[in-house]
């Protein structure tokens, strides 16, 4: 048999080999087939049943994941169960049944395509992920609508689950049936419910194949590499010999990963740093701290938006900040508001396609043109700081106008709350990202009116260097360690230090070891990233001296170009501290 080797996303680490076992999906109906006046109440019943039936198998699948797992990736199925919940889908799948008078089948095919449609209008990838949440449920009560009995399957052998698209209840029913090692999708992203629970059982987990659904029969032998994103099909023995040794090194890269999370965050000469954790989601909590994170530098609240057909209630609101204030405390959370709007529209609001949403209605500028969503996600936010460990976070700050206008609406609903004797946390911290560069270069001002800064240095860099990282001839010109772009950090760094304020970088920057080293030399303290890079960058900061990284980045910012900042940098860190750059070596 050929050898063949697929290229995908690698969202959850580690290695697997053996045998695959392809899972069906679920298609829905393309067929209209129409019932009479008399038989729609039998259809509505029908219906009903399998809503019955699918609430049960979730809460019975959220309870298997909670035993198995914990608390916070069980909170997936919370959402889901919201979504069973939701009234403007049911009132459209019984508003089709009635007035079209057809089979439940094709109402739940019209209602997938229409959320389908809306959500593909989205290119955002992170949004892109919920509309699987959404068809995760249809197809549940899809499948509930005729009773089938499943497959008889070995509970103890090892399987790699290859399918279309997994979706989140699909991936906990089958670990609660199956010995899975790991798992191949033709579909989904790093962001999706099914990563993110790959992530947290440990399962080696490569998407967005594109067609390893058809390449694959089940019992065929596969490698599937999480760390880069490679499936290999009847691979040979040298292959796999090649593998075997690579997923060694990484059960010794993953015991090290371990030590280094227990460890305190200084450098050599005993400077403290403190690592943050950028999350998604709720459930991703539990997995941050495993990782070493001493807080949440950052909680993206899309999601809530994007979980359900209709706009989120203060009440969702407020359940999901309670339950993030209460799973981090006494650490802190920083909650930042909604960053939507242009290329990220809501599907539940009639949004026009801008020309160039990059430089559009996004962010801090659609929450004050959207002024009762912006006070129903600070009203929630306020009243779950009652712990005092939230923190509000506004992003895409560009004058200080703005920052006075956040204000004087906190100040606002503060004294709403008040008067309805509703508890929160009347100190609660304040800051805005700066994403800018007229928000860099205003840091004098802007400093002044906020406890915190949050330096995005994704979307400084790109506008800053007028590059888009997503176009392939010109993302050669995006480089964070460009003198402009490290001169800026450097500035807006050491005028917040000087207000005795704190700065936090929550970009790709903070995960990369080289320019963590470089940020400490500046002045920084505070790195929020990804968790599963919390340990590399502990390791390199650990392994240098605070004084060697000062001196190193004062004569780096003196120089002209990017490649010359980097080959001074490493041969002045290595020359002292030969460790700081190792750990990504142990599985290369």
């Amino acid at each position: 048999m050929e050898i063949i080797r697929l290229r995908g996303l690698g969202v959850s680490p580690g290695i697997a080999m053996g045998e695959a076992s392809l899972s069906e999906r679920v298609v829905f109906t393309s067929r209209r087939e129409p019932i009479g006046e008399r038989q729609v109440e039998d259809e509505l019943k029908r219906l009903q049943r399998a809503l019955d039936r699918t609430r049960q198998e979730l809460t019975e699948l959220k309870e298997h994941v909670r035993e198995r797992i914990g608390d916070e990736q069980a909170f997936i199925f919370d959402a889901h169960l919201m979504m069973l919940d939701d009234q403007m889908l049911l009132s459209s799948l019984e508003k089709i049944i009635r007035e079209e008078k057809v089979r439940t089948e094709w109402a739940i095919s019209r209602v997938n395509t229409h959320f389908e449609t809306l959500f593909d209008s989205l290119t955002d990838e992170y949004f892109q992920q919920r509309k699987t949440d959404l068809s995760d449920v249809l197809a549940r009560i899809y499948r509930n609508l005729e009773r089938k009995r499943d497959k008889k399957e070995d509970p103890d052998k090892p399987t790699i689950l290859v399918a279309h698209e997994l979706l989140p209840s699909e991936v906990a029913l089958n670990i609660s049936r199956k010995k899975i090692i790991g798992m191949a999708l033709d579909m989904g992203g790093q962001t999706s419910h099914t990563a993110i629970l790959a992530r947290s059982l440990g399962i080696p987990a490569v998407v967005g194949l594109h067609d390893v659904s058809l390449q694959v029969k089940s019992g065929d032998f596969i490698i599937v590499d999480g760390t880069d994103g490679e499936v290999i099909i009847n691979p040979t023995p040298a292959v796999r010999r090649e593998f075997q040794s690579k997923k060694e090194r990484y059960e010794v890269y993953q015991r090290e990963l371990k030590k280094i999370a227990r460890l305190k965050p200084e450098t050599l000469d005993g400077a403290r740093f403190k690592p943050l954790a950028n999350i998604e989601l709720p459930e991703e909590v539990e997995a941050a701290f495993s990782y070493g994170a001493e807080g949440i530098g950052l909680f993206r609240s899309e999601f809530i938006y994007l979980q359900r057909p209709s706009l989120p209630s203060e009440e969702d609101h407020l359940a999901i900040y309670q339950k993030m204030a209460s799973s981090t405390h006494p650490r802190p959370v920083y909650i930042r508001t909604i960053d939507i709007g242009g290329e990220k529209s809501l599907p539940q609001l009639n949004i026009e396609k801008e020309p160039n949403p990059a430089l559009g209605l996004r962010a801090i500028r659609f929450s004050l043109k959207n002024r009762e969503l912006f006070r129903t996600q600070i009203r929630a936010i306020l009243k779950a700081s009652a712990r005092k460990n939230v923190r509000l976070m506004v992003p895409m700050i560009t004058e200080v106008e703005e920052v006075i206008e956040l204000k004087r609406i906190v100040a606002e609903l503060k004294a709403e709350l008040k008067e309805k004797k509703v508890p929160f946390d009347e100190n609660i911290p304040i800051g805005v990202m700066i994403e800018v560069p007229a928000a860099a270069v205003l840091i004098e001002s802007i400093i002044k009116e906020v406890d915190y800064v949050s330096i995005g240095t994704n979307d400084l860099i790109q506008y800053y260097l007028a590059v888009d990282r997503g176009n392939e001839s010109v993302s050669y010109l995006f480089k964070p360690h460009h003198p402009a772009v490290l001169r800026l950090l450097d500035r807006v760094i050491k005028v917040v230090n000087r207000e005795g304020k704190e700065v936090t970088v929550c970009g790709e920057m903070a995960a990369d070891p080289l320019s963590a080293i470089m940020l400490l030399g500046m002045g920084l303290r505070t790195f929020s990233m990804n968790p599963i890079f919390i340990p590399k960058v502990k390791k390199a900061l650990r392994a240098v001296e605070l004084k060697t990284a000062e001196e190193a980045v004062a004569e780096a910012l003196k120089l002209k170009t990017a490649r010359e900042i980097e080959e001074f940098m490493i041969e002045a860190i290595l020359r002292r501290h030969p460790e700081a750059f190792l750990m990504s070596q142990i599985i290369s």
